[in-house]
Order: C-alpha cells, then sequence, then structure tokens
C-alpha cells in the first residue's frame, strides 16, 4: 500500500487447524459392530431431522414469496388500470382555447393564435386611439399630486356586504358592483344607498367591471361571468383555479382575464366566447388593456 518492499517481519503466519487422521475402527467383535451401526443410525435420523426442518422452513419462504409476489401483481394490475383511465380521461379533453369548462379543475389547452377578427378590432382600436394622442392636451382641471392627498371621505354607507374583495362603479358613478367570498354579487346605487340587483355567481367573486351597462365578473371557481338585469347571460371560459383579475378592452368588444393557473385568456363579447388562451411560467393576479 505504501510501495515499499515486504520483509519477512512484514508476513502474517497463517495458523490451520491440524488435520488428525482418525483411528482405524475395532470392529473385531459384536458389540463393538452393534455400537458402530447404532452411531451411524444417530447420524442418518439426525441428517434426516434437519433436512426435514429445513425443508418445512423452505416452504414457508416460499409461501410468503409467493403472496408477496400476488400482491405485487394485483398493485401494479390496479395501477395499470388507472394509467389507462387517466390516458383515456385525458385523450377526450378538448382541446380548444373556446371550449368551456364546468369547474375550475378542468384543464384546456390551446393551440390557436389570436384570430383575425379580434387582431383587426385591436388594431383599428390602437389606430384611433393613436391619430389623437399626439394632440391631446393635458386637461387643466385634472387633480394635481397636492390634490389627490388633500381628498377626504365626503360620505359612507353601513356595511352591505361583510368581507367584500371586489368593486366597480359604472360610467354614472351611482353604480357599484360588489363581492366577496360568499358566492354572490350585488349592484349597490349611491343615490338610493341600498343594493338594487343581487347576482349569484356560485362561488366567491374576485373581481368585477362593468361592461356597458352590464356587470362583469371573476370567481374563486375560475369561471367569468355575465350578468344583464340581474341574471347570468354568459360565462366565458374557465380558468383551472381562481380567476383573478379582469380588464376590458377599449374597443369594448374584448375581455381579458387572468387566473393563478399561469394563464390569462381573451374573451369576445359579441360572439360570448374565449377566443385564446396563453400559458405562462407563474399565476397572475392583475391585468390591463
Amino acid at each position: 500500500m505504501n510501495g515499499e518492499d515486504l520483509t519477512v517481519d512484514d508476513l502474517v503466519e497463517l495458523k490451520t487447524a491440524r488435520t488428525v487422521r482418525p483411528r482405524n475402527p475395532t470392529l473385531t467383535s459384536i458389540p463393538s459392530l452393534l455400537s458402530a451401526f447404532q452411531d451411524e443410525w444417530d447420524a442418518i435420523a439426525l441428517e434426516a431431522f434437519t433436512l426435514k426442518q429445513h425443508l418445512v422452513q423452505t416452504r414457508q419462504e416460499l409461501s410468503t414469496a409467493l403472496y408477496e409476489y400476488d400482491a405485487a401483481l394485483k398493485v401494479i394490475s390496479k395501477l395499470g388500470r388507472e394509467r389507462d383511465e387517466a390516458r383515456d380521461a385525458l385523450s377526450k379533453v378538448t382541446v380548444n382555447a373556446g371550449a368551456s369548462a364546468g369547474n375550475g379543475d378542468a384543464m384546456q389547452v390551446d393551440g390557436q393564435g389570436l384570430p383575425d377578427e379580434i387582431a383587426a378590432k385591436v388594431d383599428a382600436t390602437q389606430q384611433q386611439l393613436s391619430s389623437t394622442r399626439r394632440r391631446r392636451q393635458v386637461p387643466a382641471d385634472w387633480a394635481t399630486a397636492e390634490d389627490i392627498e388633500a381628498f377626504d371621505s365626503l360620505d359612507s354607507t353601513e356595511a352591505v356586504y361583510p368581507g367584500a374583495r371586489a368593486v366597480a362603479v359604472d360610467e354614472t358613478g351611482d353604480l357599484a358592483i360588489y363581492g366577496g367570498k360568499a358566492g354572490f354579487s350585488g349592484v349597490y346605487s349611491v343615490s338610493q344607498e341600498q343594493t338594487v340587483q343581487v347576482l349569484k355567481c356560485g362561488s366567491g367573486v374576485t373581481d368585477a367591471l362593468w361592461w356597458g351597462t352590464r356587470p362583469v365578473v371573476a370567481t374563486s371557481a375560475g369561471a367569468v361571468k355575465v350578468f344583464e338585469n340581474g341574471q347570468e347571460v354568459a360565462q366565458l371560459g374557465s380558468h383551472a383555479g381562481p380567476a383573478t383579475a379582469l380588464a376590458l378592452h377599449p374597443s369594448g368588444e374584448i375581455l381579458a382575464s387572468v387566473g393563478v393557473d399561469k394563464s390569462w385568456k381573451l374573451h369576445d363579447l359579441t360572439a360570448m366566447k374565449t377566443v385564446t388562451q396563453i400559458f405562462t411560467s407563474s399565476g397572475k393576479a392583475c391585468i390591463e388593456c
């Protein structure tokens, strides 16, 4: 091990037992023959007993191994059946961005780009807004930072919805959508100081906005629902998990939604359908058009 030459002192003597030659049997008399036969019989009987013990032990080990093998086959069969069921369920998933799911656990895979008509709407709105953007002047009566710092509460109401997590005011400034985790939303009239409509959302409300005069809410079940006159008129797709935020495109015809399923969707409000879904690397909590 150290690379040096071995010496006699480095050697270790191996000591083994000496082999003793047995004495020749003295089978010169009948008693000595009987004694030899008795010893031989005892040895044979003891060997047979030992072999029988080993046989019983081997049978027990074989039986245990067979039971374990049978149990392993049952587990493998069960796993194979579950795998086949999962593959069958996966093969039935609709690969379509416009398909709507019944609950937040459904999976959707998008293989489509932005439709031409939606892209045309976006381009037309961009051109219309860009044509006047450079000529626009900042209104002289806009609130300054000092004015905003001086803002104070002028009035308040009693609690109309404990635990509200979303609010949106319409263009008139009189109607406000509110909602929370209780599974329903409401339209509150500021002038009347009361709730004028109750919207049944089915699950907790995470965000809300107005599409003209129609309330639109996102729910913790992943659905995006459109209401009119207090009744649900459409459900636009479904995220696999809570839908966290909504945004309305300046054209007024495209709605965007994001969710914790790491995706954002574009919905065509005129056709009441989802037109595309894009997956990202993380869940989203807000969106703006």
